[in-house]
């Protein structure tokens, strides 16, 4: 029985998102279409943005794994007594 209710509410669920991915697609192609076009140079700039936020996210992340397996990470400690 559990089986049947955990499978209906994720049909229920799907039911509901399912629509609104629709709607909000829709609206997004169709203001995409009513705006004027960029020219080339800005289109260039946000590439490169995009490049670069994608460039340095991606080497952050790396630093985290690089750091996390050669035990760079301490754990926290603390210098103050406790309280009583």
């Amino acid at each position: 029985m559990e089986d049947i209710v955990r499978h209906t509410n994720l049909w229920l669920l799907g039911a509901i998102l399912a629509p609104l991915l629709v709607v909000a697609t829709w609206y997004t192609v169709a203001v995409w279409q009513e705006t004027p076009s960029m020219p080339f140079y800005r289109n260039a700039i946000l590439a490169g943005a995009a490049l670069l936020m994608l460039v340095s996210g991606c080497g952050l992340i790396a630093l985290m794994f690089y750091s996390r397996r050669k035990d760079y990470d301490e754990p926290v400690r603390s210098n103050r007594t406790p309280r009583e």
